[in-house]
């Protein structure tokens, strides 16, 4: 399982968190961006169950965040919002937060194309985004596939 899961290997990704004292008026709650360093941004508090202050999350595109990977937090912190700051058209409003964090294994570059790994005589199985599919929705369905596989033993003959 460990030589199959190898063969998936993972991208970088810097994630910034932005908050600000007043709501930003930008007519969308998510967005993929396209030609900057970032490569998704999604307002906070459109999600359910937030507290609703105006914050940002923002995603570094894998590229960019591999080729930044040791900057210091603050640096790509201020490097996200630059580029937060031109996506939106110039924003002008001052962040009350900046914050960022470094995932040096975050993305999946080519998930395997099976839900999960399972091995019956160990009883084992090995899930995540880097199996089936990348992101929350992958990983998810994989944790589903490997609980199948292992519910499936208690009722197997012998």
């Amino acid at each position: 399982m460990a030589a199959r899961a190898a063969v998936a290997p993972m991208a970088p990704c810097w994630a910034g968190m932005v908050s600000f004292s007043v709501p930003l008026e930008l007519g969308f709650d998510g967005a993929f961006v396209l030609g900057s360093p970032l490569s998704w941004v999604a307002r906070n508090a459109s999600k359910p169950g937030r507290d609703g202050r105006e914050s940002w999350v923002m995603h570094g595109f894998p590229d960019w965040s591999g080729q930044h990977l040791e900057l210091e937090e603050e640096d790509a912190a201020t490097q996200l919002l630059d580029a937060f700051r031109a996506a939106v058209w110039e924003l002008d409003s001052m962040p009350i937060q900046l914050d960022a964090h470094r995932w040096r294994f975050a993305l999946p570059q080519t998930p395997l194309p099976e839900p999960c790994l399972f091995d019956a005589d160990l009883r084992l199985a090995a899930c995540g985004d880097w199996c089936g599919g990348p992101r929350v929705e992958g990983a998810f369905l994989s944790g589903c596939a490997a609980a199948g596989r292992l519910l499936a033993l208690r009722w197997a003959p012998g």
